[in-house]
């Protein structure tokens, strides 16, 4: 949290930024689009979700490549 609070930081991001991402990283769009409604950031609500889920795409790509290529190392 410390890194993503001070990147966020040096990469001029507003506090409310980096807390919904970090918490889409962590729980998902959907957890991150339950904080940003109950904060009351609702032009974040979107983004959260489009960012989340881009990130299910991505980390379920990466993370079939690897248990295949793990697979074969035995």
């Amino acid at each position: 949290m410390v890194v993503s609070l001070l990147a966020g930081k040096m990469l001029k991001y507003d506090l409310e930024e980096i807390l919904i991402v970090s918490n889409a990283n962590i729980g998902g769009p959907t957890t991150a689009a339950a904080m940003a409604i109950a904060k009351g950031w609702k032009d974040l609500i979107g983004p959260v979700l489009v960012v989340g889920t881009i990130g299910y795409i991505i980390g379920n790509y990466i993370g079939t490549t690897l248990g295949l290529w793990f697979g074969t190392m035995m």
